[in-house]
């Protein structure tokens, strides 16, 4: 019975490439969850950009918001992770210590019982770029950042051209090949499990301190594709039955929207829900009246 897996997901290079790796591996990949703080900016990794690659590779995302302290929070939405969609394992494309930093995910996942599939671990930078080049990958540079390389990189895409530059640049300034410390980001337009390119039909240049970006960029993908729907299993946090909550299409969007409820921190079951919403309705009727 193959593993199944969430794949740690920025839509560059090395997620993409780790999630091949992972395929082969033999796991079964049930979603793409990227973890972001509240005053997270998508500069080189845009949302929109995310939400066609699941589009298109059929796989769900999900955007997970988590805030100080990040090592307590991010722990606990891997638990819920394991806990709702069954996975047993957390692939990252990390490819080393960034600053001297350990691995982060490895000790995340270990604390909550989850395996790290860490395929890039430690992996020679060329050979990382020679994988990138055998499986096709179509990668485009959407952020880079001084002295290490200039505008005229950004929106070119990888090859074995891009690649020897990038090589003559690490002689001459110490760019790192695959970029690890944040000399350039990326986004993936093609590759494989992808049933159509993501296609980049405009963009302008931005400046970000000392980072040059992809902005105000249109997107498009040539097919209607749906994105599986997951069942999450969760237990309510009122009254504790178990129920399930669904990613697209779930039944709590045929309820009223009522903001902000107060004091809930994570799921209601149907009947809760239906409560709170019902008291809150309740509590605005009689503030208009008093």
């Amino acid at each position: 019975m193959k593993q199944k897996a969430i794949v740690l997901w920025s839509g560059g290079k090395d997620c993409n490439l780790a999630m091949q790796l992972a395929k082969e591996a033999g796991y079964e990949l049930i979603a793409l969850v990227t973890f972001h703080s509240k005053t997270t900016e998508f500069r080189a990794h845009p949302k929109a950009w995310m939400d066609l690659q699941s589009k298109s590779l059929g796989i769900t995302h999900i955007l997970l918001e988590i805030e100080e302290p990040f090592a307590e929070n991010y722990e606990i939405g891997l638990q819920k992770l394991k806990d709702q969609l069954g996975i047993s394992a957390v692939v990252s494309g990390d490819i080393s210590e960034v600053h001297g930093n350990a691995n982060w995910i490895t000790e995340r996942a270990s604390a909550v019982g989850l395996k790290a599939f860490l395929p890039l671990w430690y992996k020679d930078r060329e050979e990382v770029m020679d994988l990138l080049l055998k499986f096709n990958f179509e990668v485009v540079l959407t952020m880079v950042k001084s002295p290490w390389l200039d505008e005229s990189f950004l929106a070119r895409k990888i090859d074995s051209q891009l690649i020897g530059e990038f090589q003559r640049k690490g002689k001459e300034n110490g760019l790192d090949l695959c970029g690890e410390q944040g000399e350039y980001h990326t986004m993936v337009t093609n590759g494989p499990g992808y049933r159509s390119p993501v296609l980049v039909n405009s963009f302008q240049i931005s400046q970000y301190e000392e980072s040059l970006h992809l902005s105000e960029i249109t997107l498009s993908l040539d097919g209607n594709y749906e994105v599986p729907t997951l069942e999450k299993h969760k237990n309510c946090i009122s009254c504790g039955i178990p129920f399930s909550c669904y990613t697209q299409g779930c039944w709590c969007a045929e309820l009223p929207m009522i903001m902000p409820m107060e004091n809930i921190t994570d799921c209601l079951c149907p009947n809760c829900l239906k409560t709170a919403i019902n008291k809150k309705l309740v509590e605005n009727k009689l503030k208009r009246v008093e």
